[in-house]
């Protein structure tokens, strides 16, 4: 995120944008909201993605816990937002498939709808997200589909 905000957000969205200013030329309206994203958007996915392991046919880790105090450290508030999700996990057994427990389950306990965006097929959660993007849910010939932004 440091390297982002260096050389996307100030030398080329402030300093090189900037310059062209005098030409009516200006950063990108979007360039706050992919500042937020390049800072949670990532840790979004993965907490989904962790979630639906079972039904993409790849398993992932969960973070142990000098990973968790190195993403508090690099990333604040990720603690309380991702790492008390993913201890609640841990604790109902997720990592040992006999528990009975996938995570995916508290999505469904907790209310938070999981949506696959149309176009990137990504998983997104509104509810959870802390990236700056949004849902958008158009009905087409009576089917529902999601975008996210």
């Amino acid at each position: 995120v440091k390297t982002w905000n260096r050389w996307v957000y100030e030398d080329w969205g402030g300093i090189w944008i900037g310059r062209l200013g005098k030409y009516g030329v200006e950063s990108p309206r979007s360039l706050k909201d992919a500042k937020q994203d390049a800072y949670w958007a990532h840790h979004d996915l993965y907490l989904l993605a962790y979630a639906l392991w079972p039904t993409g046919f790849f398993r992932l880790a969960l973070p142990d816990q000098e990973e968790m105090e190195w993403f508090e450290a690099n990333y604040p508030g990720w603690y309380d937002h991702y790492g008390k999700i993913f201890e609640e996990w841990r604790a109902r057994g997720c990592e040992d498939p006999s528990s009975g427990f996938i995570p995916l389950m508290w999505f469904i306990e907790n209310n938070h709808p999981i949506y696959i965006d149309r176009v990137s097929q990504v998983p997104f959660c509104p509810s959870l997200a802390k990236g700056a993007s949004t849902l958008r849910v158009h009905e087409y010939n009576g089917k529902m589909h999601t975008f996210t932004d």
